[in-house]
């Protein structure tokens, strides 16, 4: 007999699901209603609380005050968050944490446009002093408000600590630590600001235009003669460029205004794909090929990652990893790693083009070119009949996975550990594999050898398989002779007919160049 709760389970789970709907839409009227009271002069708050808790909705007794902070600071009526700060402090009533956390968003909102009053300051003071009282560890939305908040009265060493605690449990927002940094470069810190600096960047955290704005304004606000004030530009740039970044707009546009008013050439341009040319000095980047010691590092982490970590053995055996592992010591080394399953399933809404031409075609393509190769697939591929799966396994070295395996890792190892000439074959981005490299300098290191050695996979109407190779430069922030590119990014969506093949947006770069005057004084101080 089948147990009653059988049949009750998919009626609750609707039930809970139409419940939810109705509750996010009834807190749709609740909002509304707060953003039409609060554009008026006049505010009764009690009415304005009972009026809210009357609707059916999300917003209820305990939440009412911090979502209403949330739903003012939002709208930037900081007038009327003012009064509404002032009826809570002046209550009586033990404020609740969401309350809490709804005035230190108020307060940091509000003293980024203007200089708070003493007793803004103080709020920001005693809550700080009373969360850790109460609290002693703190949640992370706490924390991140809490150093906002402190950062905008200039208290950024007790806001280091708070950031210390959100490290216990968390990472860190990108917010966080730029509006940290931004704040200790504000107030002259400089080593701080760049130990800061390179906390970010270990935690995977790039920097953003609120700490470039604050160490471009350190610059300027303490160096007046400008060979100097060049060389600590350049500073930045340097970090920029060591770690990859790709720079807002914002950004790019405040380094163009800085370096066009030191009397330095500064354009917006883009870089040709197919080159590396930017369209605007004519010069080419450089292909910032691997060194032996950062392929041999990058070697011993993809073994110790994909071979031994828990990323392979999911989905594989101990068995068959020693099979392939033996393969490849008996083959290799190989030009070409092919991901066969990726290239075959590339044509896969392409009409009248059966997978194992798409893979022949590819083979016969690098063999052309005297190239050996080595195809990467899974065993349910050999079922395939008819002349071209033998013609696809006579031309190929061939290793096939179990079906259930992930073939991903064994496709990297298998050209990493053939030697830095190999080349892969493949639509795949990697990002997931990057992730496993908890080591930022070798996630760079990874994708530098992807862009140097990855050859993409395409299919069009008109001109049907592209087989698109490498590029011949490396698409980072670089400085060549006596010049910078760096890379920035728009808000923009992606073009529907623009090709997402891992490559940052070449559309968009700085080129920052000295006037034949300046040529001498750049080499004098870079």
């Amino acid at each position: 007999m089948i147990p009653v709760n059988l049949y009750l389970r998919p009626s609750l789970r609707l039930i809970k699901q139409v419940s939810l709907a109705t509750a996010s839409r009834n807190a749709l009227d609740q909002v509304s209603y707060i953003k039409s009271v609060i554009g008026k002069n006049e505010y009764n708050w009690l009415n304005i609380k009972n009026n809210v808790l009357s609707m059916q909705g999300t917003i209820n007794e305990k939440n009412f005050e911090g979502v209403l902070l949330r739903i003012i600071t939002s709208s930037k009526k900081f007038d009327v968050g003012l009064a509404f700060a002032s009826h809570l402090l002046n209550s009586n009533e033990e404020l609740s944490l969401g309350s809490i956390n709804g005035l230190l968003g108020l307060y940091y909102s509000f003293g980024k446009e203007t200089k708070l009053k003493e007793e803004e300051k103080k709020f920001i003071l005693d809550s700080y002093e009373k969360l850790y009282d109460k609290y002693k560890s703190l949640d992370f939305s706490t924390c991140e408000k809490l150093l906002h908040a402190l950062c905008v009265i200039n208290e950024w060493e007790k806001a280091l600590k708070v950031l210390d605690d959100i490290l216990l449990s968390s990472e860190p927002t990108h917010s966080a630590y730029n509006i940290l940094i931004a704040t200790i470069f504000n107030n002259n810190k400089k080593d701080k600001a760049l130990q800061l600096i390179q906390r970010c960047i270990s935690n995977k955290r790039s920097l953003r235009f609120e700490a470039y704005e604050a160490w471009i304004s350190y610059i300027l606000r303490n160096y007046k003669n400008r060979k100097v004030i060049i060389k600590h530009l350049n500073e930045i740039c340097l970090i920029i460029s060591s770690n990859c970044f790709v720079i807002d707009l914002n950004t790019a546009i405040k380094f163009k205004d800085v370096y066009t008013t030191l009397g330095w050439n500064a354009n917006l341009t883009r870089i040709k794909k197919h080159d590396g040319q930017c369209m605007s000095c004519k010069n080419t980047l450089d292909l910032l090929s691997l060194s032996k010691d950062e392929f041999n590092s990058l070697k011993e982490v993809i073994q110790d990652k994909l071979i031994v970590g828990s990323d392979l053995f999911l989905k594989t055996s101990p068995t068959e990893l020693r099979t392939f592992l033996k393969f490849i010591e008996h083959n290799a080394p190989f030009d070409v790693v092919l991901d066969g399953l990726n290239i075959a399933y590339a044509a896969n809404n392409v009409p009248g083009i059966e997978k194992v031409t798409v893979l022949n075609n590819v083979v016969d393509y690098f063999r052309s070119r005297n190239k050996k190769v080595l195809l990467l697939s899974r065993k349910h591929m050999r079922q395939w009949r008819g002349k071209g799966i033998e013609k696809l396994l006579h031309n190929t070295c061939n290793f096939f996975t179990d079906n259930v395996s992930q073939d991903d890792p064994y496709f990297i190892t298998a050209a990493i550990m053939s030697g830095s000439h190999t080349d892969i074959v493949s639509k795949d981005l990697l990002r997931g594999h990057t992730f496993l490299l908890k080591n930022e300098k070798l996630s760079r290191i990874f994708r530098r050898w992807q862009w140097q050695h990855q050859w993409m996979i395409y299919f069009k109407k008109r001109s049907g398989l592209i087989i698109q190779p490498p590029l011949t430069f490396t698409p980072c922030a670089q400085n060549k002779g006596d010049m910078w590119h760096l890379p920035y990014e728009t808000d923009e969506e992606q073009t529907p007919s623009q090709i997402n093949d891992g490559i940052p947006d070449l559309s968009n770069w700085l080129c920052i160049q000295p006037k034949l005057i300046d040529v001498d004084l750049f080499k004098e101080y870079k």
